[in-house]
């Protein structure tokens, strides 16, 4: 329905849906994970939400690219999801921040030895968190003749720069 209101307001427009961003500066779940797994031998995390893990430097690079071909085809204006590829769960995403980060850093003292699943109640929030925050961009990759990263490579990206 928004769509259809800027579509009818003349307006050329590139709106980007997009979820469980990261960058490598400031806080962010995977330095959270890191952080407790040398302080705790085991970690509790959520196994029942399902994304795809997206640095905000792809997102840069995408809204840069997409900037570029719109201002030489205004028909590709509009609304895209835009996220890495690839999807997880909280609990599958912090296993994998460990198991990476033992490779990047071997020295790094990891006191976890398990982190165990647990379901998304086990956590209550005031704001409830939806399970699945899976996003299609198969119409922003056609659009704009992009083949987007897996969400594995941005996260081992972004743990070699923090690391």
């Amino acid at each position: 329905e928004g769509e259809q209101r800027i579509l009818a307001s003349g307006c050329r427009h590139l709106i980007f849906r997009t979820s469980w961003v990261y960058a490598a500066r400031g806080g962010n779940f995977a330095k959270t994970m890191l952080r407790l797994a040398q302080e705790r031998e085991s970690l509790t995390v959520i196994d029942d939400q399902w994304g795809a893990p997206t640095g905000a430097d792809l997102i840069a690079d995408v809204t840069a690219h997409t900037i570029r071909q719109v201002v030489r085809c205004p028909q590709d204006a509009g609304l895209y999801h835009l996220v890495a590829q690839g999807e997880t769960t909280w609990n599958a995403y912090a296993r994998y921040v460990l198991a990476q980060a033992q490779q990047v850093q071997p020295a790094l003292a990891i006191q976890a030895r398990e982190v165990r699943p647990v379901p998304s109640s086990a956590f209550p929030t005031p704001a409830q968190r939806p399970h699945n925050s899976r996003l299609d961009t198969r119409k922003l990759q056609a659009t704009f003749g992009l083949q987007l990263p897996s969400w594995q490579q941005g996260v081992t990206r972004m743990l070699h720069e923090i690391l």
